[in-house]
């Protein structure tokens, strides 16, 4: 399943006039009102440039919000804000817990309070289930023990709290692991760029296509109806990493079977009564295709 592959993004958003890609104010529509407004934090990051490519195709006006303009852009309005800056990287919270906290917990605060939206979407983490590997035991309903989390799953945790506390109207999505445009780190890029596994090859994940997601995003949040409660978002089915290497072309490497063996999987049933959701093992075909053909290049 795809809905399009965007490429790096190309607008320079001038804040205080939300921009449909190209730096344009606002636009009005064929009534005279205006064009619904998009701020995506994190756009030019893996997940929020997917996201940021597919509001502008919507016609969106677009405040894309980074690093190198999030000073600028502190007071800006939007009808959606997506909150796609959450840190990524599980060995910080582990070796560097307080600088864990501040990437996950305190930079999520930060947002809610720096910009004003209509509906908050953040993007978690299916870490936040102590059973990520089994989806009889991680659908939303689970219970959650948060002395029984990871650093990295306590985080995002409190993150979700800090959520429900600041944006009555929001929308929170626990994920899956990505593959697409940008890709820089799992075991996927691992294999395709020839690099060292830290997984042993029998480990098994989920993976969407970041462009999926980011039709997910939309149409989860264009949903008036939609209850501000949890929901996992990832593809179905979880593929072996030793499977990926065989579909892949790649040897595997040689101290590959000394790593750590790991699983995750998410329960998705929920998600699949409100999207058509694809297959993890469609979604990595299609990807690895796309970088063997040349149409993506690793970074």
């Amino acid at each position: 399943m795809r809905w399009g592959s965007p490429a790096t993004p190309r607008w320079k958003t001038a804040c205080g006039a939300p921009s449909s890609g190209s730096g344009r104010p606002a636009r009005k529509g064929p009534s005279g009102s205006s064009v619904k407004t998009c701020l995506v934090v994190g756009a030019q990051g893996f997940i929020g440039s997917a996201i940021a490519a597919e509001a502008a195709a919507r016609g969106y006006a677009l405040t894309a919000v980074d690093l190198d303009n999030v000073a600028a852009c502190r007071g800006a309005t939007a009808d959606l804000l997506v909150n796609a800056a959450g840190n990524s990287r599980k060995f910080i919270d582990d070796q560097d817990p307080v600088r864990g906290f501040e990437l996950s917990v305190a930079a999520v605060l930060r947002t809610l309070h720096d910009f004003r939206c209509g509906r908050f979407v953040q993007l978690s983490s299916g870490a936040v289930y102590p059973h990520e590997d089994d989806p009889r035991r991680n659908a939303e309903d689970a219970p959650l023990a948060p002395a029984e989390m990871s650093r990295y799953g306590f985080h995002k945790w409190l993150a979700e709290q800090l959520v429900r506390h600041y944006a009555p109207r929001h929308l929170i999505l626990r994920l899956g692991g990505f593959v697409g445009p940008r890709l820089r780190k799992n075991a996927v890029y691992d294999l395709l760029a020839g690099r060292p596994l830290f997984v042993h090859p029998d480990s098994e994940f989920q993976y969407m296509d970041v462009r999926d997601l980011a039709r997910a995003v939309f149409d989860l949040a264009e949903r008036p109806d939609l209850p501000a409660s949890p929901l996992n978002v990832s593809a179905r089915g979880a593929v072996s990493v030793r499977r990926i290497a065989e579909w892949a072309g790649r040897a595997l490497p040689p101290d590959a079977d000394r790593q750590p063996r790991t699983r995750a999987e998410l329960n998705v049933d929920r998600a699949g009564q409100l999207l058509s959701l694809p297959d993890t093992a469609e979604t990595l075909r299609s990807f690895i295709r796309e970088v063997h053909s040349g149409a993506l290049t690793l970074p």
